[in-house]
């Protein structure tokens, strides 16, 4: 025999069983497996709330502190390094702080502990504005960034939080009550539901809505959002500040409301230009993808709800106020975040070609009977909210078809890829 023969490997790599490289998305997967475990506490909390601490309200804090704010630190720092051109990633401890304080919030706000409730709330603040310094920092000295203008929209996502932050200690240490409470939580919601979530994700689906459903992004979409997300901003920091002095009532209450909602008008009408070139680009997509038809609902429904909610504020129409939260945060952002999961689990769970196919067939299969599943499971929601139809139990129907879907997509992405 040979040395040529001899020296011959007696086995290659079977055609797609090569091992892929790190995903581009690897330092985010401890925020995203944090916030799935924050997911199914929320789950738990929906279905038996009423027996738990902090009953069913407590189920909007696990959302809104465990899942979204672990997955929007983690993103906006990411696409921040894409936008910008920055090398690098944040430290690997930054998670572990962050959920020390969200952890504080959500054990000293059903059990009164208000030390405890200060003390989380501090310290997640604290690593909120410590990730908006490292933003600002990196379009600063970004140097001919054609979407720069994504990090200045998500450090004004970050200065939301702060101030919704703040209001929420204020609220739940007792310092603001009496008439003011009720003006102060609506500010709260609105700072941490459309600010921190809402704009982090109306300047992500600009580039990254359409990279989810294999397509391209509209052109001359990006220089209308650019500029019309700043005003958006700005209107949502003005609303959020007017609607603190709506309890003053008469005239004055009244003249506060309606400017708070055109603030959201503003607001809206971003919204609705930044999504608008997205459903039309999904919707135009040469493929089908399993994340595409949850991509298209986030940006029909998003405009819906920032509307609805202005319409709401000029009217005073409060019995609606419920339902448009619990629209925003299913129908736009929990969508939101269950297509961005879809699209990123073969990424993440194949550790090569051929298992990353795998994932995807998975997912594809089903894909939009459980987005319909889901959008019907979001209607019942916030129907039963509004007490519309209150004779039929539209609520629990709808929260169960949600976390259905959930569940389902999830067992479906973490179901076990064979290494061979």
């Amino acid at each position: 025999m040979s040395r040529t023969e001899t020296s011959r490997p007696t086995s290659l790599p079977v055609h797609g069983q090569r091992p892929r490289g790190r995903s581009p998305f690897g330092a985010a997967a401890p925020s995203i497996v944090l916030a799935m475990g924050y997911l199914v506490a929320l789950l738990v909390w929906l279905a038996v709330g009423d027996v738990l601490p902090g009953g069913r309200w407590f189920a909007v804090h696990l959302f809104t502190l465990g899942v979204l704010s672990n997955l929007v630190l983690t993103f906006s720092e990411h696409f921040s390094r894409t936008v910008t051109r920055t090398a690098g990633e944040r430290a690997p401890w930054w998670p572990l702080l962050t959920n020390l304080g969200i952890l504080g919030v959500l054990v000293g706000l059903p059990t009164g502990l208000r030390w405890l409730l200060v003390a989380g709330a501090t310290v997640l603040t604290g690593t909120v504005f410590l990730a908006y310094r490292r933003i600002r920092r990196m379009r600063h000295q970004a140097v001919g960034a054609r979407f720069g203008w994504i990090a200045r929209v998500y450090e004004r996502a970050h200065g939301a939080f702060i101030h919704g932050a703040l209001l929420g200690a204020l609220l739940g240490s007792g310092v603001l009550d009496g008439r003011w409470y009720g003006g102060a939580r609506i500010a709260h919601l609105h700072a941490n539901i459309l600010g921190w979530g809402g704009l982090t994700l109306l300047a992500t689906m600009v580039f990254f809505g359409p990279t989810m459903a294999r397509t391209r992004i509209e052109e001359g979409a990006d220089a209308r959002s650019a500029r019309w997300l700043r005003h958006g901003a700005t209107g949502l920091s003005a609303a959020v500040l007017l609607l603190l002095f709506i309890p003053l009532g008469g005239i004055a209450g009244t003249g506060f409301r309606v400017a708070a909602a055109i603030g959201i008008g503003v607001y809206a009408v971003a919204a609705t230009l930044v999504c608008a070139p997205v459903a039309r680009a999904v919707l135009n997509a040469p493929r089908r993808t399993a994340a595409q038809p949850l991509v298209l609902g986030v940006a029909m429904i998003f405009p819906v709800v920032a509307w609805a909610d202005a319409v709401v504020l000029a009217t005073g129409q409060w019995r609606w106020l419920d339902a448009i939260g619990i629209a925003a945060l299913t129908g736009v952002l929990a969508q939101a975040i269950l297509a961005t999961l879809i699209y990123l689990a073969p990424m993440l769970r194949g550790r090569t070609t051929a298992g990353r196919d795998l994932v995807i067939a998975r997912l594809d299969v089903g894909a939009r009977t459980r987005a319909l599943v889901f959008v019907v499971g979001i209607v019942c929601a916030t129907l039963g909210a509004a007490r519309v139809f209150d004779w039929l139990p539209l609520v629990t129907i709808g929260w169960t078809l949600v976390g259905l879907v959930v569940v389902v997509t999830m067992l479906t992405a973490l179901r076990p890829v064979p290494r061979t």
